[in-house]
């Protein structure tokens, strides 16, 4: 009699742990299928870096499509030099390749289309990255299936995996700075460059090698996004210099965002077609004579 009891006992509690463990994986399969469907982080997780993609022997037309676009972000002139008029490349604003939070990062696939009051349009993705060719790399409006392009937005695509569609991710653009109760002073902001940026970007603004041009025919034009003093202040002051970044106050980032934005730049191109032929002319005979940086 005890032993019965024992063995329905020691049945009782094998059945119980079954149970148990059938509910555990039922619980685990049920989180794993909502990860994949609210897109938490386990597909980022999982994703390959450039490094590996680079190493395999066969890609497919996405993963080649994504190296493709690394490469333009990295050495424009090199991989997409139709296009850009400028010596700038993409990381050159979209720092780290477009992985630095608060500096201009591209994991922002999801939050267009979206209305841009600066061309009137609700733009795509592909549109966006047209219209940095045109304004921040002064050059020209690549067609919307160029190889570039299309390369450009799928590795857009690729650093946006895991974040939320509709959803700005953090640490995108750049910060928006405090009122500081002063005016942005460009007198300050020449001292400021002199003391902190002439080193790496040069007396002209000329950069040198992978620093870029920050005015001048080699830098951005007067119709891209950091011709604005706020946001290149903003810029700045998250960024800058290199190695020291948030060193300076909010209001010498935005003196020396004023200094940099009342140097000559190439024009904006909604300005006229002939205004921005003559401008490229000029560029070309002054680059031949050697002297390509007024």
């Amino acid at each position: 009699m005890l032993q019965r009891d024992l063995s329905r006992a020691g049945a009782e509690k094998r059945t119980a742990r079954r149970r148990a463990l059938r509910r555990m994986t039922q619980m685990l399969s049920i989180l794993f299928t909502a990860s994949a469907l609210i897109g938490w982080s386990l597909p980022a997780l999982a994703r390959p870096t450039i490094e590996e993609l680079k190493a395999r022997a066969v890609l497919d037309d996405y993963e080649a499509n994504i190296v493709f676009g690394y490469n333009i972000v990295m050495q424009t002139n090199k991989y997409a030099g139709r296009y850009a008029g400028s010596s700038l490349s993409c990381t050159s604003c979209h720092l780290r390749g477009g992985t630095q939070p608060e500096g201009f990062p591209l994991n922002v696939a999801g939050v267009y289309p979206k209305w841009r009051a600066k061309n009137g349009v609700r733009n795509g993705i592909g549109m966006r990255i047209r219209d940095c060719f045109l304004y921040s790399l002064n050059g020209i409006m690549p067609p919307e299936e160029s190889p570039e392009v299309l390369a450009v937005a799928a590795y857009v695509s690729y650093l946006s995996e895991g974040e939320v569609i509709g959803r700005p991710p953090k640490g995108w653009g750049v910060p928006t700075l405090p009122d500081t109760g002063a005016d942005p002073n460009p007198p300050r902001g020449q001292a400021i460059y002199q003391r902190e940026c002439v080193v790496c970007h040069g007396a002209k603004g000329e950069g040198q090698g992978p620093i870029p041009a920050v005015w001048g025919l080699n830098s951005y034009n007067a119709g891209a996004g950091l011709n604005n003093v706020q946001k290149l202040a903003g810029f700045i002051w998250a960024n800058m210099p290199m190695g020291n970044e948030r060193s300076l106050t909010h209001q010498e980032a935005l003196d020396v965002a004023a200094f940099i934005n009342l140097q000559y730049r190439a024009f904006d191109p909604r300005e006229g077609r002939l205004k921005k032929l003559a401008e490229r002319i000029y560029h070309r005979l002054t680059t031949i004579f050697g002297q390509a940086n007024p």
